[in-house]
């Protein structure tokens, strides 16, 4: 007998758009399908005016979706540190005020010398308005680096746990599910040891896994251009039938962990959703 490895109502999805017609469009092919779990990444042109008001017209207009949107310091930079954080703080406002619960912080593929997101938690410690329990902020973690930067990975996550601000970690895509399968009791302890004078807390720190639904179109562009920081290996980029069969088993570890799924690849279309849909079954 099969079975749904995930039911597509629980998993979040990573929407992308040019325009705001084209955001209404995408929500509106989600909301007829029952599917109210969105995030609102910040890149490309995707920042600034253009992602605040592509935040404040979905949770007007579409009220049922919960929306999580991301803040990217490469992305939100404003010449130093100090505009930068103020912005994140007002970013942080202003999307509390369209009735969001939570935000994704990242530093960016390229990272600025001068401020990213363990800095910039840092430098939040003694603003309490966001440390209660109404509003979140989650970070990134990449569990597929080589020994040094793994550990350098951990120590960063350290960090922003202590800071006492996070509320969910984001765990990038990979393919080598048996890594991130020996590493995941890793990131469970960190985050034991790290709120261990609260140690009630470590368990509300929800975690969030990123999948990428493959395509011969797909992996055609990532072999000619790979994302920075994203590990797939040279068969996953080989053959779409062993890509989508290395999805199952990263979908199955993440249900063993509890880590919640997010699909970073647009699914906005019938056949798209259906594909998604045939991968979810084991």
């Amino acid at each position: 007998m099969k079975e749904i490895i995930f039911d597509l109502n629980n998993i979040r999805m990573e929407i992308s758009f040019k325009s705001y017609e084209e955001l209404r469009l995408i929500l509106s092919f989600f909301q007829k399908r029952n599917i109210n779990k969105i995030n609102i990444p910040c890149k490309n042109n995707l920042k600034k005016d253009f992602l605040l008001n592509s935040i404040k017209i979905s949770r007007e207009e579409f009220p049922i979706f919960d929306i999580i949107p991301h803040f990217s310091i490469l992305n939100e930079f404003r010449r130093n540190r100090i505009n930068t954080i103020n912005s994140f703080v007002l970013f942080m406002n202003s999307v509390k005020s369209f009735g969001c619960k939570e935000v994704l912080l990242v530093s960016g593929s390229q990272r600025r010398s001068t401020l990213d997101s363990v800095s910039t938690l840092s430098y939040l410690k003694d603003n309490t308005r966001f440390s209660n329990s109404d509003f979140s902020i989650g970070v990134a973690f990449n569990p597929y680096l080589s020994s040094f930067l793994f550990e350098e990975e951990i120590i960063k996550l350290e960090k922003k746990v202590q800071s006492g601000f996070v509320k969910s970690i984001w765990i990038q895509f990979g393919t080598d599910y048996k890594l991130l399968e020996s590493r995941i009791q890793t990131i469970k302890n960190t985050i034991s040891f790290s709120e261990k004078d609260d140690f009630s807390r470590a368990y509300k720190i929800k975690l969030f896994g990123s999948i990428l639904i493959p395509s011969k179109q797909f992996l055609a562009r990532f072999k000619f251009r790979p994302w920075k920081g994203v590990y797939c290996s040279d068969k996953f980029l080989e053959s779409v039938d062993y890509a989508n069969n290395l999805i199952k088993k990263l979908l199955i570890t993440y249900k063993r962990h509890n880590i919640n799924p997010i699909i970073e690849t647009d699914v906005s279309t019938e056949g798209k959703l259906n594909l998604l849909q045939n991968i979810l079954i084991n």
